[in-house]
């Protein structure tokens, strides 16, 4: 049974103004005397609640990374090799929709072990920060 936020955090379900007004089966068939004890069984259950509310939602993001991790395509590059770098991440060049996509192309110097690149433009100057292999495509002469 998925639970409400209210009923994880207060032990009860929320009423709502309109089933106050116009009547349900909640308010019809309402007893004090048997409220307290259901409150007092609800408050003793809330701990269990919590705790598979939380492997449900641990169930759920492992399933969510696995579909990601299943779709995610790894990129490496070699020293020497030519690439282009996204000119969204870069700002080189004022981007939108009609102006370029990619910049380049430029030259790997070093690579990193976290997937990032030291690049060199084509005249042997050195750019200034790594970069991502998210952003970055080989370029094809």
């Amino acid at each position: 049974m998925k639970e409400a936020h209210f009923s994880l955090t207060y032990g009860t379900e929320a009423m709502l103004s309109l089933e106050l007004a116009v009547g349900s089966p909640r308010k019809t068939y309402f007893e004090e005397a048997n409220n307290d004890k259901n409150l007092r069984l609800s408050l003793d259950l809330i701990k269990e609640r919590c705790e598979q509310s939380n492997i449900r939602q641990e169930a759920y993001k492992n399933v969510a990374e696995r579909y990601y991790n299943q779709r995610v395509k790894e990129k490496a590059f070699n020293i020497g090799d030519y690439i282009l770098r996204r000119n969204e991440a870069s700002h080189a060049q004022p981007y939108g929709k009609l102006g370029p996509t990619w910049e380049g192309p430029y030259k790997v110097i070093e690579a990193h072990h976290n997937m990032a690149y030291t690049l060199e433009m084509m005249k042997g100057r050195q750019i200034p920060r790594t970069w991502n292999a998210m952003n970055l495509r080989k370029f094809h002469f």
